[in-house]
């Protein structure tokens, strides 16, 4: 009995709200649209929402994107190095150098190395990294809130990697 009672006002409440058929029946014919731009009431017609008014729309994608590149580490060098960050999706890849001594003939000679790299996430939506080796294990797998960095030391005899970004959408306001 109560189902029928909330079916009779919804149906009334349905059709207090619709628009008189008759005001619109001029317009109308079969093959056109019931409400187009032309036939549209100057109220509604300004209801319509602007790109400017919008602003970015990155909260409301709820998709997972993939990038994804190659990346080769700095080697040895005998001069000071300072490579500029690598950026994949709105993740900051820094090159953290160090130096050490390496025998060079019968002396030994300063020689600058990649030590460490920092993955540093610049954007609004949380990412997940990853950085494995062509062809063998995985150096990193995380997932990096907004605005948050991880360092990971680089594995000896790693010549190059490969970096993938996934966005990974949060599940509410926690992220």
């Amino acid at each position: 009995m109560r189902v029928f009672v909330a079916l009779a006002f919804a149906c009334g409440a349905l059709a207090a709200a619709s628009l008189q058929s008759s005001r619109w029946r001029p317009h109308l014919t079969f093959k056109m649209p019931f409400l187009t731009l032309k036939t549209l009431p100057k109220w509604l017609s300004m209801l319509e929402a602007r790109q400017e008014d919008l602003g970015e729309g990155e909260f409301l994608d709820k998709r997972a994107r993939l990038f994804q590149k190659t990346i080769t580490v700095i080697q040895g060098t005998n001069r000071q190095v300072n490579p500029p960050p690598v950026y994949v999706d709105e993740v900051r890849l820094d090159f953290i150098m160090a130096k050490r001594q390496a025998k060079a003939g019968n002396r030994m000679v300063p020689q600058w190395y990649c030590k460490s790299l920092r993955f540093t996430n610049g954007g609004a939506v949380r990412r997940r990294v990853i950085a494995r080796v062509h062809g063998g294990p995985t150096m990193m797998m995380a997932f990096l809130p907004s605005r948050a960095s991880k360092v990971l030391a680089v594995p000896k005899n790693v010549s190059e990697f490969i970096m993938e970004v996934i966005s990974v959408p949060g599940k509410g306001r926690g992220q």
